[in-house]
């Protein structure tokens, strides 16, 4: 599916009258201790360590939203069958990238496990750095420590 950017304006409007629906991925070392976050560069959160992800377009699936984020954000090729389900949470900031709009999301998130050794994304303009946390870090930002534990729960059911 070939992503359909909105106009800068129209997103603006969508922003004003209505949440957005994401598609987040967060990254786990295989025995899941630890996660990676990427440093965000615009708002909201600039400046926090946080998943990557992005707006679902219209007609894709799920997984296929997961899979094109990966690349588009980090240029990593996801395996779809790969991906662990964590849920979907509602996300609140009182700013967005149009400055006093708040931004509000239905943000839908999945888990990928891969090897921190061997793993090296390349961050589009949006991210100026990642860096691996533990998942007990306090300081991972509260959305993606209730994402963590979702996640971890989620995992833990599957074995």
């Amino acid at each position: 599916m070939r992503e359909k950017l909105l106009p800068l304006k129209k997103y603006r409007e969508l922003f004003k009258i209505s949440p957005v629906c994401t598609v987040d991925i967060l990254f786990f070392n295989k025995d899941m201790t630890k996660i990676l976050l990427f440093k965000r560069n615009n708002e909201p959160l600039k400046g926090v360590y946080f998943s990557i992800g992005g707006r679902l377009l219209k007609n894709e699936r799920f997984l296929d939203g997961a899979v094109r984020q990966g690349m588009r954000e980090a240029k990593i090729k996801i395996v779809k069958n790969k991906l662990i389900w964590g849920g979907v949470q509602e996300e609140l900031h009182p700013n967005s990238i149009f400055g006093n709009i708040s931004y509000h999301a239905v943000a839908i998130f999945y888990a990928y496990l891969v090897d921190e050794n061997k793993f090296k994304p390349k961050m589009d303009n949006q991210h100026s750095k990642y860096k691996w946390f533990l998942v007990k870090d306090k300081k991972i930002t509260p959305y993606i420590k209730t994402r963590t534990v979702i996640i971890l729960k989620n995992y833990e059911k599957k074995l």
